[in-house]
């Protein structure tokens, strides 16, 4: 290695910063997008205090920092540059408030960093500054993208925006070694009710970059010679003579006090304080169940059959008692509807045009947003006849207009042609894929209003709006805009939901939406309640007071039949419990059982068709026994193929370590996602629940976190109910029970099953 000819050596240091502009850092504080700009002060502090110095006179180390924002796109606000210019270059960053794709922005800070430097090789540093949550994994994976970052030579520290984080998220920035990486760095503190820049974690980094930079660049000083030979020992020296010391002085008098001086002047005001939200709190338990939904209408009547050749003449009949009519056509038509079921009596609301308005945003979730779709089309059940042409002057026209930031916003219209039946109306609002951005409320009701109503709307139909949000919306949005829906002859109803954070709905902000009309605002503090049969039951009576019960003298028009799972993506994986329990003979019948639904599906095209099913089998035993028989596929000769190749493990069994091998080896949404975007995710345990439950809780809440739908299908009369009810996650009417597994196959209970998961 060579020095310079002053024998100095340069130690150059990269630090790039990497700061989460989403939607869900926005809505911690309030007003929404305060919290960034917390981000903002809490990095030129941080880069304030990166100084360049001398290490041992020779060895000089000098910084260069860079950053970039992210949401659902990245940034760069800065180059690599000196302290002072990239302080400047904060000021321009500009709150974003989409969607969080981390993975992306872990792998365009990788690019940054590891591009073309001069001179010597630099250390490199990252600060990501986010809450760990994703709205979803465009670029491989979080954990994936910061693994390939630490593989280029790049160091991550993970620090937290807020006291409200998803702490494996910031651990799998970090790395293995989180406790030093992760080590509960934070943006703020809470100091005396008052909401102030963390300094103590921007200390503790910066001594962690001083300790890593010093072992990632070994300086030599020169080689050291070879020691010489021991001389030998000198004369001893001549005893030096002792010298007295002098007398100590006597203590000096002490002056006399100084005057007090002026008072100084008095302080300024300190920065007004805020309310700063607690930790998220855990789960509450799941409520009792609901009432039993009424009972539905027969099915349709089936085809006339071909009419049978004519039978032989009969005997002539005795004479009939007097006086009896016969049937008219009256008791024929009764007797119709008493057997064939197709001519039950309908609800009619009389003429409405009803637009629901519903939050897509980041904050809401993509298990939320889904309740929102069930909440819209449980509603439109429960009120009675469709118009069955969008011209017709009577029945109930349904839009639907779901929003988050501006530009995004997407419709199902009134006047659609194609929506002429509530099977087609439900295959629409399954179709509406989360967006995952911000929220531009205000704007949303302007846009449906002119695109939906003010030019849709019948003559002499009742409009009505439904708008579901938590009241929150981007700074950057109208607020005068939350009031164009009143004036204009339309009723508006206002349902605020609590966010994903436990924060409650902003009423005044609600109260506008309704027109001032408190009565027109309802509260709900969890998304699950707008599915309930009690708040279904309110909506009813909310937008059909007055219904009329119509008998019609012919029979109903019949619906197409829609084949199971066509209209929407389902990732359906079996997990089959392969131990000693179920036995041979059983073993075989679940085999046929998989092989049938297989048959039954409406499987997809290919391995990325957004719609219809796909299909994977893992079966388990003990820990170490789990088999994957095919993963995810389409292809019903691999399904066919693995069935018959997979073997009976004839031991104990062991689902806790099975589902998180299913979530790892199947899903691997963490590296390199296998599951389609926006498919529902399904795992269906075939299982008599009497296993080792050891790590099922953890295994259960990993379900919930990768947003699984779990179902369980009994295979024995003894049975564990508390670990069946786990695997099922509470849902009771998740559980299918037969009397033995030959009961798999039966139709009524396997059409159930096929109609559950799809």
């Amino acid at each position: 290695m060579s020095f310079p000819a002053d024998g100095r050596i340069d130690c150059p240091i990269k630090v790039f910063f990497t700061l989460d502009t989403s939607e869900t850092i926005a809505l911690h504080e309030s007003p929404p997008g305060s919290l960034v700009k917390t981000v903002m002060e809490f990095t030129k502090v941080f880069a304030q205090r990166l100084f360049d110095e001398e290490y041992r006179s020779r060895v000089h180390m000098s910084w260069s920092i860079g950053g970039l924002n992210y949401s659902e796109t990245q940034h760069v606000f800065s180059p690599f540059t000196t302290k002072e210019n990239f302080i400047r270059n904060v000021n321009r960053i500009v709150y974003e408030g989409k969607g969080t794709h981390t993975d992306c922005a872990l792998q365009r800070m990788t690019q940054q960093l590891t591009s073309h430097y001069p001179g010597a090789k630099p250390v490199l540093f990252s600060v990501v500054i986010t809450d760990g949550y994703v709205t979803a994994e465009p670029c491989g994976g979080m954990r994936e993208m910061a693994d390939k970052a630490r593989e280029k030579g790049i160091q991550i520290f993970s620090v937290a925006a807020s006291r409200s984080v998803d702490e494996s998220g910031m651990k799998d920035i970090a790395g293995p070694l989180h406790e030093v990486y992760r080590d509960d760095y934070k943006v703020v503190d809470i100091v005396g009710g008052r909401l102030e820049i963390n300094t103590e974690s921007i200390d503790r980094i910066i001594q962690i970059m001083f300790v890593k930079k010093g072992s990632s660049n070994k300086y030599q000083q020169g080689r050291r010679g070879d020691p010489g030979t021991r001389g030998k020992p000198g004369p001893d020296g001549l005893k030096g003579e002792r010298v007295n010391s002098g007398s100590k002085g006597n203590p000096g008098d002490p002056g006399t006090r100084g005057d007090s001086g002026p008072p100084g002047p008095k302080g300024d005001n300190g920065r007004q304080g805020f309310s700063y939200s607690g930790p998220r709190g855990a789960t509450g338990d799941k409520g009792d169940p609901g009432l039993k939904g009424p009972r539905g209408g027969r099915g349709d009547c089936g085809a006339k059959g071909e009419a049978g050749n004519n039978g032989p003449p009969g005997d002539y009949g005795e004479p009939g008692p007097v006086g009896d009519p016969g049937l008219n056509d009256c008791d024929v038509m009764t007797y119709i509807r008493e057997t064939c079921g197709c001519c039950d009596c309908e609800k009619h609301c009389g003429a409405l045009d009803i637009v629901f308005v519903i939050d897509s945003s980041e904050s809401v979730g993509l298990t939320n947003f889904t309740l929102e779709k069930n909440f819209v089309i449980n509603t439109i059940n429960r009120l009675g006849s469709m118009a069955s042409d969008p011209t017709s002057p009577s029945g109930t026209r349904v839009g639907v207009v779901q929003f988050s930031h501006n530009g995004t916003f997407e419709a199902i219209r009134l006047d659609d042609p194609n929506i002429n039946s509530m099977s087609a109306f439900k295959a629409a609002v399954k179709q509406l894929q989360w967006i995952a951005g911000g929220t531009f409320t205000p704007s949303a009701l302007k846009f449906a209003y002119d695109n939906l109503i003010r030019d849709g709307k019948r003559a002499e139909a009742k409009v009505s709006v439904v708008v579901i949000t938590d009241g929150r919306f981007d700074p950057r949005d109208d607020d005068n805009l939350l009031q164009y829906l009143c004036d204009n002859d339309v009723v508006v109803n206002a349902i605020g939901v609590g966010d994903m954070f436990d924060k409650t709905q902003d009423n005044e902000i609600l109260d506008s939406i309704a027109c001032n009309k408190k009565e027109r605002v309802i509260e709900m503090s969890r998304y699950v309640d707008l599915v309930s049969e009690v708040f279904t039951n309110t909506m009813e009576n909310v937008l059909c007071p007055e219904p009329v019960m119509v008998c019609p003298d012919l029979p109903c028009k019949s619906q197409p039949d829609i084949s199971a799972c066509v209209q929407r993506p389902v990732d359906l994986v079996f997990l089959l419990d392969g131990s000693e329990r179920l036995g041979l003979e059983n073993f075989r019948l679940v085999r046929e059982f998989v092989q049938k639904v297989a048959d039954k599906l409406a499987l997809a095209g290919s391995g990325t068709d957004p719609m219809r099913a796909r299909l994977a089998l893992v079966a388990f035993g003990r820990e170490v026994e789990n088999k994957v028989a095919f993963p995810l596929t389409h292809d019903r000769a691999v399904i066919a193929d693995g069935i018959s190749r997979l073997p009976y493990f004839d031991s104990s069994s062991s689902v806790g370590p099975a589902i998180t091998y299913a979530i790892d080896n199947i899903l691997s949404r963490g590296r390199g996602r296998k599951t389609r975007p926006n498919a529902e995710v399904s795992f269906v345990f075939i299982t008599d629940g009497v296993t080792d439950s050891e790590n099922l809780d953890e295994a259960v809440s990993a379900m919930r976190r990768e947003q699984v739908v779990s179902t369980v299908i009994a295979t024995r009369s003894d049975v564990n109910q508390e670990v069946l009810l786990k695997l099922a996650m509470d849902d009771k009417d998740a559980i299918f029970r037969g009397k033995d597994l030959s009961d798999l196959a039966r139709s009524s209970l396997f059409d159930r099953f096929i109609q559950w998961v799809c």
